[in-house]
């Protein structure tokens, strides 16, 4: 009996202090977030005092977390930059630590813990201030890797390979810092095996769980993620092979290294003045962190970490050494369309137009481009009585110019042009169906026109305009012209 009494006392003992530290660990996240969003920093805006002051406490909170300062970067734990926009220069700085790891050959590989520590910043309007103070986006992820630092820092015989810990200024400005650490890393970037985002991890439970994005960019990562994920209860949503472009995981992953957006989802006040550090979920952060002091330590400790047969192929592409893939997208038209009589003096009244669709990019060099399109249209023109209106399967075939794909860069604006064929199998003249023994059902012509590229989307203009007439009857001379305005996204 006394020796259960004993287990039990121990058991209870055990319990108290699990709580005990989860809550202690809570306050520690809540003290985090509330100094970093607090409006003192004044939404710790690109190259202002707020940035600085940030900036000066996670230097601080990093050096006693008893994390090293960085070897290989002259200002300690700080690496500063500097980069243009519109006529300024602004100055950067991103935070760096790190933890050595225990054996003597893994230690020289490395994993990346990542959080942009930037944000919006304010505006005056009338004179009064509203501030941005992101307290998800992304104190909360800062403060998940000064924590995580300090845990490792306390226990390095966990890690086999060695951990950088690096808060990243200018991610709002465009992925600005994190870029900049890829292309001056201060360790051989091939020797970066993997690497973590922690970008808005706030709101755990109203997202019902955390997603690793990227996660299958790293061989076996899914699998591994999803064994340790059921061990420790927490629960994993996105985990697929797409790395996130929208984050500072970007930059890794054009360079190769398997890179994973811990993100707990945007139900927040995302980019507002109400993002504030009393709205978020500690209870689910300190589960975040729980979740990463296991499986860090298992990745860090694996014989070998490689990228996924994807990932590579897409820096091959980003270095130019290859050309992507086929590109699968939609495109969505909208526009106005009007006949051309081009034996008379005028043209038809403008209707509004439409098509809808998917494409097929195939990649023929770093500036060339061929794509196919399969589209439902909805063309015609204002006529005498009503409407004229046509129900149309079309197929753009265009040649792209554009921009390199392979600069590193996510915009690329091209121009177009290119024969199209249009099959019409239904419509209606001023309300009666079309008579196809007058109408011509098949046509010929052609598309031009010019894109903008922005990571998945593309918005642009395209004029479309028929060589073949409108009527069976080859001396009656309508055309069909249209003008849209294109929105575009690939998968």
């Amino acid at each position: 009996m006394k020796a259960k009494n004993v287990l039990l006392t121990v058991f209870l003992i055990s319990i108290f202090l699990t709580v005990y530290s989860s809550n202690d660990l809570e306050e520690v996240f809540r003290a985090h977030v509330r100094v970093l969003a607090s409006d003192s920093l004044q939404g710790r805006g690109l190259g202002t005092e707020g940035t600085e002051r940030a900036r000066d406490y996670i230097a601080r909170e990093f050096a006693q977390a008893g994390l090293r300062a960085m070897p290989g970067i002259e200002g300690g734990y700080l690496q500063s930059f500097s980069f243009r926009q519109r006529l300024a220069w602004i100055p950067g700085t991103n935070i760096v630590g790190y933890v050595e790891g225990s054996d003597p050959v893994l230690k020289n590989e490395y994993i990346v813990l990542g959080a942009h520590y930037d944000h919006l910043g304010f505006e005056k309007d009338n004179g009064e201030k509203t501030i941005y103070p992101g307290a998800d986006d992304n104190a909360s992820g800062v403060a998940a890797i000064i924590e995580l630092g300090r845990y490792f820092a306390a226990r390095p015989g966990l890690l086999k390979r060695s951990l950088i810990i690096v808060a990243f200024d200018a991610e709002e400005s465009g992925l600005i810092g994190s870029r900049w650490f890829v292309d001056n890393s201060p360790v051989p970037v091939e020797n970066i095996k993997l690497m973590f985002s922690f970008d808005m991890v706030g709101m755990y439970g109203a997202n019902n769980g955390v997603h690793l994005r990227g996660m299958g960019s790293m061989e076996n990562g899914v699998e591994t993620a999803m064994h340790k994920a059921a061990k420790t209860g927490i629960a994993l949503r996105n985990t697929g092979s797409n790395i996130e472009r929208r984050t500072d995981t970007a930059p890794f992953g054009d360079a190769g290294i398997p890179a994973v957006h811990v993100f707990t989802g945007t139900k927040s006040p995302y980019h507002k003045p109400e993002d504030q550090y009393h709205l978020l979920d500690y209870v689910g952060m300190v589960k975040i962190h729980e979740f990463m002091t296991t499986f860090i330590p298992e990745l860090a400790s694996r014989e070998q970490i490689e990228p996924a047969p994807a990932l590579i192929a897409h820096a091959q592409v980003q270095a130019g050494k290859r050309l992507p893939r086929l590109l699968f997208g939609f495109n969505l038209n909208t526009g106005s369309g009007f006949h051309r009589y081009d034996d008379e003096f005028f043209r038809a009244n403008s209707l509004f137009a439409t098509s809808a669709g998917f494409y097929l990019q195939v990649p023929v060099s770093q500036l060339l481009t061929l794509q196919q399109e399969a589209l439902f249209d909805v063309n015609g023109s204002k006529i005498e009585g009503g409407n004229f209106r046509r129900y149309s399967a079309t197929l753009p075939l265009n040649l792209q110019l554009g921009t390199p794909r392979a600069s590193g860069n996510p915009a690329r604006v091209f121009v177009f042009a290119g024969p199209y064929f249009r099959y019409s199998f239904g419509g209606t003249e001023a309300g009666e169906s079309i008579d196809f023994d007058l109408f011509e059902q098949q046509e010929w012509g052609y598309s031009y026109g010019l894109t903008l590229e922005v990571f998945m989307f593309s918005i642009g203009f395209t004029h479309r305009r028929a060589v073949t007439g409108l009527f069976n009857d080859s001396d009656i001379n309508v055309f069909d012209s249209n003008n849209y305005f294109t929105l575009g996204y690939r998968f």
